[in-house]
């Protein structure tokens, strides 16, 4: 039996980390709270709110300790009313501060080419948010409580996590095609999509979206700070510890930045980012997990100026993918999609390309 790639085998201890893989998927039915615009975009489609347990810690928990323990996870379906048999498949990832709703014209327009569509609040989002505070602030609030040793990793790998155990449940299902399952998501969903693409091979097309990027690379050419910038509080509390640290009859004291806040250096970053993705900039950065998707159809969109994912950085992992993709004879299943003049924005061009992508590599049989 071959060895898996130490990509997959970092990314897997990352996200793993000592837990394990719940043998029976609790789930239960849940009431969506859609808004107007969102119950519009579902007219005539058939839709199934539930609930799914990710985490069997929670198994024999109260409902009260699951739900602070971010273990239930909020999942839409969302298919034609006349669907029949097993469908192909398409999980849909939201951004940063937003929620499943947010793609709910997405999910609707592909339940209607014939998918079943998928969608999750992620957690601190949407139905996860913490009770009394915005899914923005709360989601802030726990990435600094990860840096100072919650236990949790909230950005990006137990999001990854649950998107494993939501693969599990797709493939249990009768109306799922378990080897047709795509993903796509933006910006923080974008992220999601290529690590768990990269971690298991069951997603058989992603399309991230304004969602790849070098970390690495940034943090050597220091150009993370529009990435900073999206989740700011924990990297403020990473900075001020620094400063809290350093001795104070030192003469060089850390600069502080406009309105008193410590200056987020490049060490502030990497220390941030070894403690909230641990091992990922020595193991599964883009240019490392990426290739692991080859030779899956994968279709990248960024925009040509985006500062949160710099095409700089892109390329350079390009280079790595383009290489397993042209040694597996599968180039034709790599696309970059780069819309000009843009920034950190998904366009309607982008999802064309995706709704195509989707539909050649899984609406259409090959066989």
């Amino acid at each position: 039996m071959a060895l898996a790639p130490a990509a997959r085998v970092a990314l897997l201890q990352a996200l793993t980390r000592g837990r394990d893989i719940p043998t029976t998927l609790q789930t239960r039915p849940a009431v969506g709270r859609m808004g107007h615009q969102t119950t519009a975009a579902f007219r005539g489609l058939q839709v199934e709110e539930l609930q799914m347990c990710s985490e069997t810690e929670a198994e024999l928990a109260t409902d009260s300790a699951c739900e602070a323990a971010q273990a239930w996870v909020p999942v839409r379906l969302v298919k034609q009313a006349v669907a029949q048999g097993r469908l192909p498949v398409v999980v849909l990832l939201h951004a940063t501060g937003t929620d499943k709703d947010s793609l709910a014209t997405q999910q609707a327009h592909f339940a209607r080419r014939g998918y079943l569509a998928a969608a999750i609040d992620c957690r601190y989002h949407g139905d996860r948010a913490a009770v009394g505070e915005g899914c923005w602030e709360g989601y802030q609030q726990a990435l600094v409580r990860a840096w100072r040793g919650s236990g949790e990793l909230p950005f990006l790998l137990d999001n990854v996590w649950d998107l494993l155990r939501l693969l599990d449940l797709l493939q249990s299902r009768p109306d799922v095609e378990p080897g047709r399952i795509g993903m796509t998501g933006v910006s923080l969903g974008g992220m999601h999509t290529w690590l768990t693409a990269a971690a298991d091979e069951r997603v058989a097309a992603a399309a991230p979206m304004i969602g790849v990027q070098n970390f690495g690379w940034a943090v050597e050419q220091q150009r993370y700070h529009a990435r900073v910038g999206s989740i700011p509080h924990v990297f403020q509390a990473a900075a001020a510890e620094a400063i809290e640290q350093l001795d104070p009859e030192l003469p060089h004291q850390a600069p502080q930045a406009a309105g008193g806040e410590a200056q987020i250096s490049a060490d502030v970053v990497k220390a941030v980012w070894d403690r909230l993705l641990p091992g990922l900039l020595e193991h599964y950065d883009a240019p490392m997990s990426l290739p692991l998707l080859a030779p899956r159809p994968l279709l990248i969109a960024n925009g040509e100026l985006d500062p949160r994912c710099p095409m700089e950085g892109v390329h350079l992992a390009m280079e790595a993918v383009q290489a397993a993709y042209e040694r597996q004879g599968s180039l034709d299943k790599l696309q970059l999609y780069v819309v000009p003049d843009c920034e950190h924005q998904s366009t309607d061009c982008m999802w064309e390309q995706v709704f195509a992508f989707m539909d050649r590599h899984l609406l259409q049989r090959t066989s």
